[in-house]
């Protein structure tokens, strides 16, 4: 339910009860039942007091996924790793808490589209989608979008590049950065809305996630 590379919270409580809290990058999962996260950069002095192994901590993330949501959960750190990278070893949660986020599902997808801004297009990739919004990314030296700027996303139309399902548009409602890529938020406009209904009954399920019907 975490994306590789996002956003997490660690809060950490010590034997004796002080809590210490910082953020950090998800790096995955290995398949020996170990979570994998990056060492927080923090001073060198509050690293070796607060992440020590053996160490109960609550980890945090936003989850993009489905109804979207925060997880949270409770993970033992137990291993530290300097070399030849700094890395976290946590184990995996018996179980963990999801709030959900969102008023509706939104469903992933992994569709190429062209993003319209003004006179200007450029290549994007549709990430997941709603009847009220979509996500999208642009390579993270790409063109740089802000909150509130009006966008339309258009996804090209089977195996015919040149043809086009009508415009996803909207405002940008937010943004996420990561060291690859950045993307960005739409919330649909009634128009939108309207040809993300018409493109969700063109999509079917893969098994992983939606993708155009053949």
């Amino acid at each position: 339910m975490i994306e590789h590379g996002g956003d997490v919270t660690l809060t950490v409580t010590t034997p004796v009860g002080t809590s210490f809290r910082s953020a950090t990058k998800f790096i995955g999962a290995h398949s020996d039942h170990r979570i994998l996260l990056e060492i927080p950069n923090i001073d060198e002095s509050d690293l070796k007091y607060f992440f020590q192994e053996g160490f109960w901590l609550i980890v945090r993330a936003i989850s993009q996924r489905g109804e979207g949501g925060v997880v949270q959960f409770r993970s033992q750190l137990l291993h530290i790793v300097d070399e030849p990278l700094s890395l976290l070893i946590l184990s995996i949660p018996q179980s963990m808490q999801v709030t959900n986020l969102r008023k509706e599902p939104r469903y992933e997808v992994n569709l190429g589209a062209r993003l319209y801004t003004g006179d200007t297009q450029v290549r994007c990739e549709l990430r997941d989608m709603s009847k009220s919004g979509c996500r999208f990314i642009l390579p993270a030296l790409g063109k740089s979008l802000t909150v509130g700027q009006e966008v339309a996303l258009k996804v090209a139309s089977g195996g015919d590049k040149d043809r086009f399902f009508p415009a996803l548009s909207g405002l940008i409602c937010n943004q996420q950065k990561s060291s690859h890529y950045t993307g960005y938020g739409i919330k649909f406009d009634e128009e939108g809305e309207k040809n993300a209904k018409e493109l969700l009954s063109h999509l079917k399920f893969d098994g992983t996630k939606l993708k155009l019907r053949a």
